[in-house]
């Protein structure tokens, strides 16, 4: 297998997906976030607004329930394993067959024992690096930055752990390399990891 797979899990506000777009930019690899979806569509040919309900996200199956009935739409009855299950199988094809960045969804772990896998969380513990990126890139006041702030990492914890039942999101034994973005900033953090790739890759 030559191909080489860069993951990336991130806390909000850090950059983790801006510095994955740009390293795939600069490898000239692709770059997967939404495209997963997109690709577990295209291939298992469920409906892609189930595929969003659950991504990155775990929603209790129960509330799901109450939701269709409200709707009176019984047929409906996609789950989050379900979803997990394609976006697994997802990421182990894609895996197979191209280098690539992979954005979140759990990917470290699914392909945790690939030896032509580089396993990445970004993180920031400079609170203020992440709430004037919010703030600057979605036109937030402070307030509601920090609210967001605390609401998606909540989101992704929760999802990761429902996923992995022994495992803490963001615990370095989750990953090769843990990387604050805040230390170097966002241009040179993205070298440091096109800089791994490329030791990999020879």
């Amino acid at each position: 297998m030559n191909n080489i797979v860069i993951t990336i899990g991130r806390e909000y506000g850090s950059g983790g997906r801006y510095i994955g777009e740009l390293v795939a930019k600069e490898l000239n690899i692709p770059f997967y976030d939404k495209e997963l979806l997109k690709e577990a569509y295209q291939r298992n040919g469920c409906k892609y607004s189930n595929l969003e309900e659950y991504d990155e996200k775990k929603k209790s199956d129960l509330m799901k329930m109450f939701s269709l009935i409200d709707m009176n739409n019984y047929d409906d009855t996609f789950t989050f394993e379900q979803y997990q299950h394609l976006i697994n199988e997802t990421i182990k094809d894609i895996a197979n067959n191209k280098s690539c960045v992979i954005l979140g969804r759990n990917s470290n772990n699914i392909l945790k024992d690939r030896t032509n896998a580089i396993n990445i969380f970004i993180y920031s513990n400079d609170l203020e690096f992440k709430l004037e990126r919010k703030m600057k890139l979605e036109n937030l006041s402070r307030s509601d930055a920090l609210k967001k702030l605390n609401t998606v990492d909540k989101q992704r914890k929760k999802y990761y752990e429902a996923v992995n039942k022994n495992a803490t999101w963001a615990s370095k034994s989750e990953y090769d390399y843990l990387i604050d973005s805040s230390i170097l900033g966002i241009e040179k953090t993205k070298d440091l990891i096109v800089d791994l790739y490329k030791k990999l890759e020879k």
